[in-house]
């Protein structure tokens, strides 16, 4: 097991997640980084300019795994919504 934290960028901002989480691997992480990704987006509460946002995965060395940027899960959200019956 390998802790993920999953810091989120606003812009120049970057918000960092102090806990992390125990995940098996990078796959696991992304599927934690595009649901919080999800949340964000869904959440009417939170405004910003999304274009400019992303969520930032580093491993337990610090190391930066991944960055999802938000404009891209709300393609995917969007494409996935245009299938459903």
């Amino acid at each position: 097991m390998t802790v993920y934290y999953f810091h989120v960028q606003k812009g120049r901002r970057l918000i960092l997640d102090p806990e992390g989480v125990d995940l098996r691997g990078p796959a696991d992480a992304l599927e934690m980084a595009a649901k919080l990704a999800s949340g964000l987006l869904d959440d009417g509460e939170i405004t910003c300019d999304w274009t400019h946002s992303a969520v930032r995965v580093e491993d337990q060395h610090h190391r930066r795994i991944l960055r999802l940027p938000l404009t891209s899960v709300r393609a995917r959200d969007s494409r996935s919504r245009t299938f459903v019956n």
